[in-house]
């Protein structure tokens, strides 16, 4: 998380010089894998966000000499419990540093893995396995969220069956697809293409786009039009979700804030730096609206290793007096608006057969929680169980609190003492989710539940509304009182026996 200090008091926003701020970070456009001279892992990933730290307090530090800097960056820190997670290893310390970005969407580069291995297989196959070896195993699960790559040349079926395997049995959560690389750039919004993009809804999974010109965006739009009003599209529409990478490489034209005014459509910042910034977010507040919902449309992205230190400028600009929004609109852009993008929970199409059951302790100091958290670490990091995610609890959809002073509680609307880890075990089979939850009247909750079948959770939006009915009985017609943190955890392991 990046800590920013107020450089000067802000009554019309209730925030005293020097007060401090966590802002979260979601890098939404990142590469791993190898093409030519570009090579990335997951501690090269971790290793440019502190040389990006280091460009961002340089540029902040001349940007204070000019007296344009509103919120000077101060820090990074790690949340409190990734840090234990990475701490728990000696072989995970050394990845623990970089925390300028808090959690990375990764896909593969048109790699030296990607071609088709012969003339009925998908291109792409191998790169998502690497891609999900990375993202779905600790630590680095808690870090990295993968996408997958197909190409839509290969075929309809082939193209389709590799987006579900990579989706359904990898447990990937989205999709990048890439027009000028594979050589569709015509046919994006016909063909297998439509295919493809119409079954990666039907999944609710999110469709990054690479583009490089307005003409890739109008493309676009014409996918997303033809979907939305296709009446056989039902179950997609309702699930579209479509990144325009780079803005479409123009961040201030006329059309590109035309496909921003649909719902189905968002953007990302990675390729832009200097005065395109300050047009990106100028022009989205003048044509967007500024009392409208004009941040929610826009998300941080990188494209390391392709650039690198440019996304300073992003960072340092949602910093500066020139940025017409609030410390709410920089979280969004910054982390929240990727989190909301990507809030199903990890889960391939393995079930299993564990009942739902919820256990849960009276824990105002949250000690129990603490003793627990404590006993789960313990368990990833000696291999009793692998870790294939670990998400934080989010807000409802289209809303994002306050940000909190630090010396207030610092929250910033990513709710760390609630979050959902996805377990794996050799001993049984599918994933296993463990659900934990901070709720009213210092009450601890742990739920544990198959990531599949009719009762599962849906959302990490962290609202009672969000619980479906069904799994809300289911719950609580299995719940269980633990009166101190070693009940608890016995409980846990009697329920996973």
């Amino acid at each position: 998380m990046l800590v920013v200090r107020a450089v000067e008091d802000l009554p019309q926003r209730g925030i005293s010089k020097n007060d401090e701020f966590r802002l979260y970070l979601v890098d939404a456009h990142h590469h791993m894998g190898r093409e030519k001279g570009h090579r990335n892992t997951p501690s090269g990933a971790y290793d440019f966000y502190t040389q990006l730290w280091f460009e961002v307090q340089k540029q902040a530090e001349q940007l204070a000499e000019e007296d344009r800097l509103l919120f000077r960056p101060v820090g990074v820190e790690a949340p409190a419990l990734l840090n234990q997670l990475f701490e728990s290893k000696d072989s995970w310390r050394r990845a623990n540093h970089g925390w300028l970005v808090d959690r990375t969407v990764v896909f593969p580069y048109t790699d030296d893995y990607s071609a088709p291995e012969g003339p009925r297989s998908a291109s792409f196959a191998v790169s998502n396995d690497k891609i999900a070896g990375w993202t779905g195993r600790a630590p680095h699960s808690s870090r990295l969220i993968g996408f997958c790559r197909v190409n839509p040349r290969d075929g309809e079926d082939i193209a389709v069956a590799e987006l579900e395997r990579a989706i359904l049995d990898l447990g990937l959560r989205g999709l990048k697809l890439h027009p000028l690389a594979q050589l569709f750039v015509d046919e994006i919004d016909s063909g297998p293409t439509r295919s493809v993009v119409k079954r990666a809804a039907e999944l609710s999974v999110p469709i990054i786009f690479d583009t490089r010109n307005i003409r890739t965006v109008d493309r676009i739009r014409s996918l997303v039009d033809s979907i939305l009003n296709d009446p056989s599209c039902g179950e997609a529409a309702r699930n579209l979700r479509v990144i325009i990478a780079h803005c479409g490489m123009s961040p201030s034209d006329s059309k590109l804030f035309e496909a921003l005014r649909d719902p189905a459509i968002l953007t990302e910042t990675s390729s832009l730096h200097d005065l395109d910034v300050p047009a990106l977010f100028e022009s989205a507040y003048e044509r967007l609206g500024p009392k409208g919902k004009w941040s929610d449309r826009i998300m941080f992205g990188t494209d390391f290793s392709f650039l690198t230190v440019q996304a300073a400028d992003v960072i340092t600009y949602l910093l500066s007096r020139e940025f017409q929004g609030t410390l709410v609109d920089a979280q969004k852009i910054l982390g929240g608006n990727a989190l909301h993008l990507i809030q199903k929970p990890f889960r391939t199409r393995m079930k299993t057969s564990l009942p739902p059951r919820e256990i849960y302790s009276h824990d105002k100091s949250h000690a129990v929680q603490s003793a627990f958290e404590e006993f789960l670490l313990r368990e990833i990091s000696r291999g009793a169980w692998d870790m294939a995610s670990l998400d934080f609890m989010i807000p409802p959809q289209s809303t994002w609190p306050s940000i909190e002073a630090v010396e207030k509680g610092g929250f910033n609307g990513v709710y760390q003492d609630s979050y959902l880890v996805t377990l794996r075990s050799a001993k049984t089979e599918g994933d296993l989710h463990v659900w934990i939850r901070r709720r009213a009247g210092g009450l601890l909750s742990v739920a544990l539940l198959g990531a599949q079948g009719s009762v599962r959770i849906e959302s990490l939006e962290h609202a009672s509304q969000k619980v479906g009915a069904v799994l809300s009985k289911a719950l609580s017609d299995n719940s269980h009182l633990a009166k101190s943190a070693d009940e608890l955890v016995s409980a846990f392991e009697t329920a996973i026996a």
